[in-house]
């Protein structure tokens, strides 16, 4: 079956519940995106994507060859060549523009995740303006990409040094954060004036797909992005591809530590520069001196936004055992009031199903796992049909044990709070690190030394001390230990895809 045009999706592919007219219809378009070029795969191949409330079916995109990725690579290098020349300027104005498409279009772009991820739409908003926030943090940067000027230690030498654009970059973004995770990794690196080769997740790709239908009304040279749309099981082979072209100078990736484990391996055979955002396996910490009802927001914010799929959510719940029973109590009671469930496209909505039945398998085996080695069910754990095949209810357990049970080596990925008891600061401190993740971590305390021990204690890259939602597109995100490689956002983000020249000047 051959990829289909944007009309032809919007008439066909969307008529059952979406409450919402979409406003521009050639942003479902469901080709590839090639040296400036809407392209179906050679083969007529195509993949499904499905809409998490109800499972079906909501649009057949591209499904291409390695081949074609090369292709993308080589229209990459080529509009690098022109792109390269840019000034600073000239790449700041671009960057502007597309940012103002891109706002103009939020709308649309908001109902698209919401299609193929099954977010609340007004989550999708949330994500959308959260990607937003970065093109326009990253304008601002192009123009701070200062060299320096180094004394030399020889008579009549002089050093300078100069910031310049690494090349072509392949991104890999995952499906939890579609327009967000694009826009951070595609804007920063067109910001530092590469080009890109997009690879999104199979799961999500009509977002990448719509942000480059925005990206190509701009005028960038054909080929400053390209987006290569896969299966499943073309990956691999476009993974392989992207690691083993001696064109790509980076790859940057946000996904599971094992994947990226992978990758930066094969990447190390052609020496290229790697960015990587893997796992996390966030503890969130509540001393007994804690303000409980900021503790609880807090961890509402962490763990059960977009129904705790974000690799930054709270996995480890340790609360005091002073106060674990009235956390839990409290905990469930804001809940009980705060969520709203039903029909994703109701503005009112702010919890949703999560992603595929993958997803709610692995939620439901860590449920089991924990309540079959002793811990206590409060609240959710079961599947709620009557709101569709993939929706899992907040969860909370009481007498946890990270040591015995799954959830404390793995990510669960949905929203599943388990509390586990402590004592004493030390003994936190050495369960919080005693994992190999090093993404995130969040504690609440009032005591201002602890903060400050606490905080430089804690081994990871991010630390939220009395808040549960650390993005920004200043910060930069990142972790440590097998959580990854490099920041995305802030300054670092920018110069992350650039090259440090030096020139030494004889007089």
């Amino acid at each position: 079956m051959a990829a289909v045009s944007g009309t032809d999706v919007i008439l066909k592919k969307i008529p059952y519940h979406v409450e919402y007219l979409f406003k521009d219809a050639s942003l479902l378009d469901s080709r590839a995106y090639i040296g400036g070029k809407w392209t179906a795969a050679a083969s007529g191949e195509t993949f499904p994507v499905h809409d998490p409330e109800d499972d079906q079916v909501a649009f057949h995109v591209a499904n291409l060859s390695r081949d074609e990725v090369r292709m993308a690579v080589d229209a990459a290098l080529a509009a690098f060549e022109v792109y390269k020349k840019f000034t600073h300027r000239k790449r700041k104005e671009l960057l502007r523009q597309w940012t103002d498409i891109v706002k103009a279009h939020r709308n649309d772009l908001a109902a698209i995740c919401t299609l193929e991820l099954g977010k609340p739409i007004t989550e999708s908003y949330v994500t959308v303006d959260y990607g937003i926030s970065f093109l326009e943090w990253f304008q601002g940067e192009i123009e701070r990409l200062y060299g320096e000027t180094i004394p030399a230690a020889r008579d009549n030498n002089r050093i300078f040094t100069t910031r310049e654009p690494q090349g072509v970059v392949a991104a890999i973004t995952p499906w939890n954060s579609p327009i967000a995770m694009v826009l951070r990794k595609v804007g920063a690196a067109i910001a530092a004036g590469c080009t890109v080769v997009l690879k999104p997740a199979p799961e999500t790709p009509m977002c990448a797909i719509a942000i480059a239908k925005l990206f190509e009304r701009v005028g960038y040279p054909a080929g400053t992005l390209n987006i290569v749309t896969g299966d499943a099981a073309a990956s691999a082979s476009f993974g392989e591809e992207l690691c083993h072209n001696t064109i790509v100078r980076h790859l940057s990736f946000t996904g599971s530590t094992a994947v990226g484990k992978y990758l930066n391996a094969e990447c190390g055979k052609t020496l290229k520069k790697t960015s990587m955002e893997l796992g996390g396996n966030a503890p969130f910490i509540v001393f007994e001196d804690a303000d409980l009802q900021n503790a609880v927001n807090g961890l509402i914010s962490s763990k059960f936004r977009s129904s705790g799929q974000t690799c930054v959510c709270a996995n480890r719940i340790f609360v005091h055992r002073a106060i674990i029973q009235e956390f839990a109590r409290l905990l469930q009671a804001t809940q009980e009031k705060l969520f709203i469930f039903g029909s994703v496209w109701d503005p009112k909505v702010n919890f949703g199903p999560l992603y595929s039945p993958k997803g709610v398998e692995k939620v439901k085996q860590h449920v089991y796992d924990a309540v079959s080695k002793g811990a206590r069910l409060v609240s959710g754990g079961s599947i709620q049909k009557d709101l569709g095949p993939h929706f899992y209810p907040p969860t909370i357990l009481l007498d946890s044990d990270p040591q015995a049970m799954r959830f404390g080596n793995e990510e669960t990925f949905g929203p599943v709070a388990p509390l586990v008891p402590f004592d004493t600061e030390e003994e936190v401190i050495k369960l919080a690190n005693s994992y190999q993740s090093g993404l995130a971590s969040y504690f609440y305390t009032e005591n201002i030394s602890r903060l400050w021990r606490v905080a430089e204690a804690l081994d990871t890259g991010m630390v939220g001390v009395r808040v549960g939602l650390i993005s920004a597109c200043e910060q930069p995100f990142g972790g440590i230990k097998e959580s990854g490689i490099g920041r995305e956002g802030s300054k670092f983000g920018v110069e992350d895809y650039t090259n440090v020249k030096s020139v030494t000047v004889g007089l």
